[in-house]
């Protein structure tokens, strides 16, 4: 057993723990333990000094992740759906692990939040991040802008009344005149209290997918007055994005004040949004479906009350206006 390289005991849900004996495993580079009933980690992991990757997605009774900072070839590490909070050891473990390029986690209002959040080199390296219960309504969230290889991001029952854009590591964005999260493509808001707008996505380019649900207080996916510097540079948004779904977000008054192009734009979902009276459409938006671009609704007065750019555009979309 001590040549064994990979080991993948994933969707065991008999495993709550491992032997100590493990650590006689000095070859493994693999460790996959992701939707186990895994509750702790053994002292002997802390052995395994050439493990590379290690999956602990999804272990809800995991609560702690002590010695993973013995680990120190490891390259990959998924949190994500575990049960580990981020407290302040939590985050000086992950500090440690200099060779990490890949971590995928989720948060709530943990005391080690801000010390993650201001840790550039962990923010660099993250793909995967859920956000939950956070509750920080008066001074909101920031983002640092180097979060360049994030890719995921959900916001779940959180009270915070904005996401910012952090320029400390990046002077040259002070102006915010360049897209900073080049690798985001999906994000999710999902029951979140006093947020009125989310015009940080401006600056995600590779967005293909945005779901915004059951948030009581947003007003604008992109507020025109926010998003002055990003519009003075010529910015585009949403030029990727395949996807776009809002429900029961009863004040929402805008997703964007003209018209766009939305190439690869193949569905719209609006549905408990009374206040959406007008779309970014014009007849030669999303033209580069397969199908074409398709609008699901429910309520027919709200499908009825949509203001169209023109006659045009109204002739063109209503006819792939589908009611679910």
């Amino acid at each position: 057993m001590s040549e064994l390289v990979v080991l993948d005991l994933s969707y065991n849900r008999n495993l709550s723990e491992l032997p100590e004996d493990i650590s006689d495993l000095v070859s493994l580079q693999y460790l996959n333990m992701s939707k186990t009933n895994i509750q702790c980690l053994p002292l002997g992991l802390r052995e395994l000094k050439k493990l590379r990757y290690l999956n602990l997605e999804f272990t809800w009774n995991l609560s702690s992740i002590v010695g993973v900072s013995s680990l120190l070839d490891l390259k990959v590490l998924r949190l994500r759906g575990s049960g580990v909070s981020l407290d302040v050891s939590t985050v000086e473990e992950l500090q440690v692990l200099e060779q990490l390029e890949i971590l995928t986690l989720g948060i709530g209002y943990d005391s080690g939040l801000v010390q993650f959040l201001s840790s550039h080199r962990l923010m660099s390296c993250t793909r995967d991040l859920e956000i939950s219960g956070l509750q920080l309504q008066s001074s909101g969230i920031s983002f640092s802008t180097t979060m360049n290889n994030l890719q995921y991001l959900d916001f779940l029952g959180c009270t915070i009344s904005e996401i910012k854009i952090d320029m400390t590591y990046s002077p040259d964005l002070r102006n915010l005149t360049s897209p900073c999260f080049l690798s985001l493509s999906d994000v999710y808001v999902q029951g979140c209290k006093s947020l009125r707008e989310l015009t940080w996505l401006m600056f995600a380019p590779s967005l293909t997918y945005i779901d915004v649900e059951s948030s009581e207080q947003l007003e604008y996916i992109i507020s025109k007055e926010k998003s002055i510097v990003g519009e003075e540079s010529g910015m585009v948004p949403f030029l990727k994005l395949k996807f776009l779904r809002l429900s029961n977000v009863p004040e929402l008054k805008n997703i964007y004040w003209s018209s766009l192009p939305f190439p690869c734009l193949k569905t719209i979902i609006a549905i408990g949004c009374p206040k959406l009276k007008r779309l970014p459409l014009n007849s030669k938006s999303g033209l580069e479906g397969e199908k074409g671009l398709i609008i699901r609704y429910r309520e027919k007065e709200w499908i009825e009350g949509v203001e169209w750019e023109d006659e045009a555009t109204k002739t063109r979309f209503l006819s792939s206006c589908v009611k679910v």
